[in-house]
């Protein structure tokens, strides 16, 4: 398998780079939050958080000789720190998306004739997004059970729209949540 990253809807190998290696940790860095008191050992303890996900990505300019200052020039206007956030999904990684931003510069490797390039690339909220996919059910017995499950990598709570489509205006119904939390 040839692996490729995605910029902003454009796959890297389009334009005469491939993805040589990347650097996504498994899970963020995170920040403790806590308080050291005076007189006391040891510290209060307020939970931590996770930080943003740095992403490093090593490219190999393919682009013949001819082409590589234009590839580079390419590379550069994608990557530019200007333009904001960019979405990055990995050819291998299919429908997770990072919202990035540009960490850094587009440096070649430092090697005199090397047709390697860092980025460094940083995701502010850490968690891809993938694309929606929604169910739509009919009820049409009273009472009915359903069972909802995200099936992303993070826990998250269902979103449930009711949508009244008949003619008759419906008075007096009960929602209720019994939506319990389970441990795997």
């Amino acid at each position: 398998m040839k692996y490729d990253v995605k910029i902003n809807g454009i796959w890297l190998s389009t334009l005469g780079a491939a993805l040589f290696e990347r650097r996504l940790p498994i899970l963020p860095e995170v920040s403790e939050s806590t308080l050291k008191i005076a007189g006391q050992d040891g510290e209060l303890s307020f939970g931590s958080t996770y930080d943003p996900r740095r992403i490093d990505l090593t490219l190999y300019i393919e682009a013949p000789p001819t082409q590589f200052h234009s590839t580079l020039a390419k590379l550069a206007r994608l990557f530019n720190g200007s333009r904001k956030e960019m979405t990055l999904e990995f050819s291998d990684l299919p429908n997770r998306i990072y919202r990035v931003v540009n960490n850094g510069t587009l440096a070649l490797d430092g090697q005199v004739g090397s047709r390697m390039v860092n980025v460094s690339l940083k995701a502010n909220d850490p968690w891809p997004e993938s694309s929606e996919r929604v169910y739509e059910t009919t009820i049409t017995k009273s009472p009915e059970m359903m069972t909802i499950e995200s099936t992303g990598d993070v826990r998250a709570q269902p979103i449930i729209t009711l949508t009244n489509t008949g003619a008759t205006t419906i008075r007096g119904f009960k929602i209720t949540n019994e939506y319990t939390i389970q441990e795997a």
